[in-house]
């Protein structure tokens, strides 16, 4: 992570970004051998941002404070992440490991001196602001907003308030979710219909489990616990929220899932614990 972050600072003329970590590495929910490194690098200015919470004069006084910037995401900020890290392997005499076809910008763990794969996303910062007093600072909640390559929509997510939520949960919350990724795994190694259930929903999925749930000490105990909550009659999964609660987990938005996988995945889990 410090040698891309390095060749991100020395070689771009962009100054305005950050760079962080997101995805279960930075959650502690990787499970071994099945995790890439993923990396933000964030355009801080100028921002997209969402005002809909606001008053008319706190979107008045919003409007009258800040003016279009002169350089922009659209202006080529993903191209300028894309060279800056071509021209650090370069320097460096070392094998171009990038391929800059997909949604993120993937680094080869084969090429690259880190000895995993690295997914870069070049975003730019999200903000929904919820106050914008005339005297005082004004209240909002950062994400981050990107476009891949391929198509005009844009993903927006909240991976800083991800990563807070988490450490609030109870602390067999992430323990849980490798549980249930190893259980994922396990169930693919040992049949021929494969669940292609992505880490990320199955981290949402456990974080809606209440922490009385969780807290059960033995892992067996704990595992069918977990699935019998899901199970109950009054659970309803369009009830549930993502990890940042910034957005409801089931939907039609790019960046949500459908009831029907989800109910598939802890119907394969029942089913194959209830095997054991």
């Amino acid at each position: 992570m410090n040698r891309d972050r390095s060749a991100l600072v020395q070689q771009t003329d962009i100054n305005a970004f950050t760079v962080y970590a997101q995805g279960s590495y930075k959650n502690y929910t990787n499970t071994r051998g099945s995790s890439d490194l993923d990396l933000i690098v964030q355009l801080r200015s100028p921002w997209k941002r969402d005002l809909s919470d606001l008053t008319a004069e706190g979107r008045e006084r919003y409007n009258d404070d800040n003016s279009p910037a002169d350089y922009g995401y659209d202006d080529g900020f993903r191209d300028s992440v894309v060279q800056a890290l071509r021209q650090f392997y370069r320097e460096n005499r070392l094998k171009d490991p990038i391929d800059n076809s997909g949604k993120a910008i993937e680094i080869s763990g084969r090429h690259n001196p880190l000895p995993i794969d690295v997914d870069v996303v070049a975003a730019q910062e999200y903000r929904i602001y919820h106050t914008y007093p005339e005297d005082g600072d004004p209240e909002y909640t950062e994400g981050m907003v990107f476009k891949p390559l391929v198509g005009d929509e844009w993903w927006v997510n909240f991976p800083k308030v991800h990563y807070e939520n988490g450490n609030a949960k109870h602390d067999n919350f992430r323990e849980t979710v490798r549980m249930f990724k190893n259980a994922r795994g396990h169930y693919n190694d040992n049949h021929w219909f494969n669940l292609d259930t992505p880490s990320y929903y199955i981290e949402c999925l456990i974080y809606n489990v209440p922490d009385h749930v969780l807290k059960t000490s033995d892992l067996t105990d704990r595992f069918d616990d977990v699935l019998s909550w899901f199970e109950r009659d009054s659970i309803d999964l369009a009830d549930f929220d993502q990890v940042s609660e910034m957005e409801a987990l089931f939907g039609d938005e790019n960046t949500q899932w459908n009831t029907d996988d989800a109910e598939e995945y802890i119907e394969k889990m029942r089913t194959m614990f209830d095997d054991l």
